[in-house]
């Protein structure tokens, strides 16, 4: 049954919708305002659960490596287990008769977890992938996989011609204290850049160089160093009670990038964030250079001034291209490579993060533009944890400063070059702070995992955070940043160790770490049903594909929906209240509807929950249903007063 509201003098009516307001003395209550997403929502996604905790995680050509405490998985692309290698345990101590970092000493108790440390697929000289380990000091195994699984041919990259060499051991990449390692192809040869965390201990034996880099011997069974200018060590006096930390790694251009956490000096015992760059076609480290980089947070305080707030200690960072829309806005070159970086306060006197993260990005050509302009200023020192810097280096790049104000092109080319050829081992004095991106959204949270991937037009991040929560947010320069995903994934942290399958599909995926759990996280989003409104859901962005279904009121993406029921683009209105309930029969009363949704439609995003609508004629709402609809033109958003004509038919209609 039909009931229509009469009219006695007009086919059309006007409807005047306020939208101010203190301009309003009505009866509807402003609702209580709350998050647009429904953070108890969780989501099945596929997943690998290993026997042991995960450290590493590669994906290489649709397949994924993971690499745990005494294992080594194989995955397809839905995270079913191929293969499976035991890499432990395994004996050592003193006790071995003749050890061997490649078998260990056999027929004795297993007694040693190998821990995971590096995992990295090298393809110039083979399809191969590296594995090293805590057990063995570090050394390598190589899995030649062109013919096969993971076992189907296994070197121990371990050559006993190198263990009198005077430059210490070689085959020896991974510390106990974390290890990050890159491999770069220059001149027809792969260069191995290797990066030890510390370890706070001054009575281990110094086997693994602080910073190096190596080269594969040519039998394939081993690394050889160039010369003993290819590696760097903690001062004698700093071993073992020096924290310093290699967080993150990266190649871009011509250069070779480590971020650490470290003391800001050597007397210091404040923590700050470190860039250091290198040559990537150097055989030795002889272009070396450090630069602190922090985040910062302005504060603002009732009656008094922004107070700074310093974030110091990177937890994780990610290295990517970035979409067009952010390009743009950000005035970069196409295909340009910008810096993500999550960082965290952390408590006095000590590299330990607190529950308070900001992020901030930088682009690889700032980067190397701050570089330039504060070594060409002499803004430089020699380095105070690293030995070995001659003086010549930090008075040639002073020279070169004094050159700067006297001497113009030629000369000033001439004297960069000279510095470039003759080496140099520096750290700057200035620091390169950066704002957080989202201006102190996440001031209560840790974040411990950060990845960056365009999808479309956009630019998407993904931050993993200590309480195991996915967050994904879509950043723009001018743009609101509110996350469109936010959902628990585990109840264990999020690590930094991440992965990504296909990014440039329509389908995806981000790998993320909890503990031994591996899990595929949709690039797009893992679903709708966080958007728990209709206004949310339809103002999601259009790459995550979701409507509203007006059957089960809830937003979804089309499979889940009756096509006839799913809608993109407005809003079904609805009515919470109607007052008065009645009015007499030609009179001209006000009448107050309250509900949400009036006018709303994704591509104005105009939305008011409150309206008044003036009549005339007789109705009585004493049985009416609580659902209305109103079909009027969509009002403009900056006229206080918003009118529109609406035809008298579909006006109001009220359905039994």
């Amino acid at each position: 049954m039909k009931m229509r509201i009469n009219y006695s003098e007009a086919t059309s009516i006007l409807i005047i919708l306020q939208t101010l307001w203190w301009g309003l003395n009505s009866q509807c209550e402003e609702p209580i305002e709350s998050s647009k997403l429904d953070l108890s929502v969780t989501y099945d996604l596929p997943h690998f659960v290993s026997d042991t905790p995960v450290q590493k995680l590669l994906e290489f050509n649709g397949t994924v490596y993971v690499g745990a405490v005494n294992k080594l998985y194989a995955l397809s692309k839905d995270l079913k287990k191929i293969h499976e290698y035991n890499t432990g345990p395994v004996h050592e101590g003193h006790d071995c008769s003749a050890p061997d970092p490649c078998s260990g000493c056999k027929n004795k108790p297993l007694n040693k977890n190998n821990t995971n440390m590096a995992l990295l697929m090298e393809t110039f000289y083979d399809l191969e992938l590296f594995s090293c380990g805590s057990v063995g000091n570090g050394v390598c195994h190589r899995y030649l996989l062109e013919d096969g699984p993971l076992d189907a041919e296994i070197s121990c990259m371990y050559s006993k011609k190198n263990k009198d060499s005077s430059y210490g051991c070689p085959d020896c990449l991974a510390g106990p204290s974390g290890t990050q390692i890159l491999n770069v192809m220059s001149s027809g040869v792969v260069r191995f850049f290797v990066a030890n965390s510390e370890v706070l201990d001054s009575t281990v034996p110094r086997l693994h160089h602080t910073i190096s880099v190596r080269k594969m011997r040519e039998t394939q069974d081993g690394f050889e160093f160039f010369s003993k200018q290819s590696y760097m060590d903690l001062a004698p006096g700093l071993r073992g009670n020096y924290p310093l930390h290699y967080v993150y790694s990266f190649q871009s251009g011509p250069y070779i990038y480590f971020l650490t956490v470290q003391r800001e000096g050597g007397s210091s015992n404040a923590f700050h964030t470190r860039i250091v760059r290198m040559c990537s076609s150097d055989p030795e480290i002889l272009r070396y250079v450090e630069m602190p980089f922090e985040c910062i947070y302005s504060e603002r305080r009732r009656k008094k001034r922004s107070a700074q707030v310093v974030f110091n200690v990177l937890q994780a960072a990610h290295v990517a291209k970035v979409g067009y829309d952010f390009q743009q806005e950000m005035g970069l070159k196409e295909g340009e490579d910008v810096l993500f970086a999550a960082f965290a306060r952390s408590k006095p006197d000590s590299p330990e993060p607190t529950a308070s993260s900001a992020v901030c990005l930088i682009s690889i050509t700032d980067i190397n533009n701050f570089f330039r302009d504060f070594m060409q200023k002499g803004y430089t020192r020699k380095l105070s944890h690293f030995p070995g810097s001659e003086d010549k280096n930090f008075n040639q790049v002073r020279a070169f400063n004094q050159i700067m104000h006297f001497l113009q092109s030629v000369l000033a080319r001439v004297a960069i070059w000279f510095i470039r050829d003759t080496g140099y081992r520096l750290e700057v004095t200035s620091t390169n702070p950066r704002r957080d991106y989202f201006h102190g959204r996440f001031r209560n949270v840790l974040l411990t995992s950060i990845a960056v991937v365009p999808i479309q037009n956009h630019t998407v991040v993904s931050l993993g955070t200590a309480e195991g929560r996915v967050i994904q947010v879509v950043v723009s320069r001018f743009g609101k940043t509110e996350p469109h995903v936010d959902f628990r994934l585990d109840a264990l942290p999020v690590s930094s160790e991440m992965a990504l399958l296909s990014p440039q599909r329509h389908d995806g995926s981000l790998l993320l770490v909890t503990g031994n759990k591996v899990s595929k996280v949709p690039l797009r989003g893992p679903g709708c049903e966080q958007l728990w409104t209709c206004n949310s859901c339809l103002l999601a962005p259009a790459f995550m594909g979701c409507g509203w279904c007006k059957t089960s009121d809830r937003c979804t993406r089309a499979p889940r929906c009756s096509p006839s029921h799913w809608i993109q683009d407005t809003c079904p209105l609805l009515i919470t209240t109607i007052s008065p309930s009645s009015a007499p029969l030609g009179g001209h009363t006000n009448m107050t509807i309250c509900g949400k949704n009036f006018g709303f439609n994704k591509k104005d995003r105009f939305d008011t929950k409150l309206i008044d609508v003036v009549v005339a004629g007789n109705w009585d709402t004493t049985t009416m249903p609580s659902h209305v609809i109103i079909r009027c033109l969509a009002p403009t958003i900056y006229t206080p007063i918003l009118v529109c004509w609406c035809a008298l038919e579909p006006l109001i209609t009220i359905l039994y």
